[in-house]
């Protein structure tokens, strides 16, 4: 596409991040189930990469690695510290200041402007709001002042902005708890999906004739624990002789589970797996929904669309429930589909390893960035280029998310001293080590078991060794950020917030 001067104008970005998402769900990953449709013919025009790796087990800091271009050591995004420090720049805001205009809209509390993912972005809404407002929790603005980024707001006096958001949360308030309702009890509404749609159609009306080329970070919260997709799509694929008060009281708490308050047979667990896909499968229609809209308004002529996810899901996997404690294939491997004809073939599947936090330097690139900052901070490959075999990636878990005493707080006799560790996994194209800060490493064979059943560690030595020498030099390579010092406090509302979502805060 060109201007009307003659240049050739930089391609638009449309970052689909489905939060939660298993690779091995998807159909065009070869499930079983025809999970989606819609996906899946978005990956047949384009690059479908089989092998693309998290940096990160959980969405801070994954996001923050896609979002820099770096690994969690690097940003020191982690529980304790939701913040990104100043001395990195997040995507939004070196496109924002090399021509782009920005756009975002988030559907987990997570990602809000109170732990000021908003940086960077001409315009950021949070999907489960009414009223757009920040919120009020005091420790994260402590921790906002202590890593100053310029992003207070400068209008109005502070006495007139808290009386605009005493009523804000009220009617967000209002608004979250009757859709909770709605929810749980009619399965009549989803996770913020709906109107993550209607936002984007909004923008979308404006970006048909902006001349200057944008940018949209467009996040979807399904398929995120509680498992109820509405309407169909709830059980459309748990088995119909399952009868509805089983799939009513089946566990959907990962804690009570763990802790083992929460007996669950094979069944149970295929169960949940069926919740799961039916959420995969809605949410697929409304990436399909989206994927129409940008073709219909001719958008998708100069756009790079991709669909990827933060992490993944445990389903009974590792005797594990949720997205915490492991850095197993079931959370780091995620899905990644580019679509951008011309650059990206359709149709093309590349089976070597890349990285989520690859797409920083792939969109600094294809966005004609030189930006010798921004650069600075790759610590990953453009997609642009070739797919190396021999490429070794990396997946980190800082701390334990949620903290295990959270857990013992409210299950007393859990032992969660098995889970109470740091993690870091180096991945060949063959086999992937584990180590663990208490000092029990795991080594998989991924070709005869990616499944990571069966550790192998005592019966590869040499392998073992090799990986763990890779992974030692790795972490010595750059310049790790420094510790976060006191731990963030969650307040009471951002704590039912996050619980809602099946976090302990």
């Amino acid at each position: 596409m060109t201007t009307d001067n003659g240049h050739r104008r930089r391609p638009n970005i449309v970052l689909v991040l489905v939060d939660t998402l298993r690779a091995d769900r998807l159909s065009c990953y070869r499930n079983g189930a025809r999970t989606s449709p819609c996906i899946d013919r978005i990956a047949e025009r384009g690059v479908l990469y089989e092998n693309a790796i998290s940096p990160a087990a959980w969405t801070v800091p994954a996001h923050a690695s896609i979002f820099t271009g770096t690994y969690p050591s690097r940003h020191g995004v982690d529980l304790s510290r939701l913040i990104l420090a100043p001395e990195l720049a997040p995507l939004p805001e070196i496109l924002q200041r090399n021509g782009y205009r920005t756009f975002g809209v988030s559907s987990n509390y997570w990602l809000s402007r109170e732990t000021v993912f908003d940086r960077g972005f001409d315009e950021f809404v949070h999907s489960w709001q009414l009223v757009q407002s920040a919120g009020t929790n005091q420790p994260l603005q402590r921790q906002q002042r202590k890593m100053p980024v310029g992003l207070q707001s400068a209008n109005g006096s502070e006495k007139r902005q808290a009386g605009r958001r005493t009523i804000g949360n009220a009617l967000n308030w209002l608004h979250e708890e009757t859709v909770k309702r709605l929810r749980q009890s009619f399965h009549a509404y989803d996770s913020g999906a709906w109107r993550v749609n209607r936002q984007v159609r909004r923008w979308a009306r404006r970006w048909k004739d902006m001349s200057e080329p944008f940018f949209a970070f467009v996040h979807y919260m399904e398929p995120h624990i509680r498992y109820a997709a509405p309407g169909r799509y709830r059980t459309l694929h748990v088995p119909p002789s399952v009868p509805s008060a089983r799939v009513e009281k089946l566990n959907q708490d990962p804690w009570r589970f763990l802790a083992g308050k929460a007996r669950m047979t094979a069944e149970d667990f295929a169960i949940l797996g069926g919740l799961y896909d039916g959420e995969v499968s809605y949410v697929d229609s409304r990436v399909g929904q989206l994927y129409e809209m940008l073709q219909r308004d001719g958008l998708l002529r100069n756009t790079i669309l991709i669909i990827t996810s933060d992490h993944g899901e445990n389903l009974g996997d590792h005797g594990l429930m949720s997205h915490a404690y492991c850095v197993y294939d079931t959370l780091v491997r995620v899905p990644l589909i580019v679509h951008y004809p011309g650059t990206f073939p359709a149709g093309e599947r590349v089976g070597e390893q890349v990285q989520t936090l690859d797409l920083f330097p792939t969109l600094l690139t294809l966005a004609e960035v030189r930006d010798p900052a921004a650069w600075a901070q790759v610590q990953g490959e453009s997609l642009t280029g070739a797919a190396r075999n021999d490429r070794l990636v990396f997946s980190e878990y800082p701390e334990a998310e949620p903290a295990v005493s959270m857990i013992t707080e409210r299950y007393p006799e859990f032992d969660g001293s098995p889970y109470d560790r740091s993690l870091r996994a180096v991945r060949s194209a063959t086999h992937k080590y584990i180590q663990g800060s208490d000092g029990r490493d795991e080594l998989y064979d991924l070709t005869r078991d990616p499944g990571e059943e069966h550790d192998v560690l005592s019966s590869h030595p040499q392998i073992a060794a090799d990986l763990r020498g890779a992974l030692g030099r790795w972490v010595g390579s750059f310049e790790h950020a420094p510790d976060a010092g006191e731990s963030i406090e969650i307040d009471d509302d951002m704590r039912r917030r996050l619980e809602d979502l099946g976090y302990l805060a």
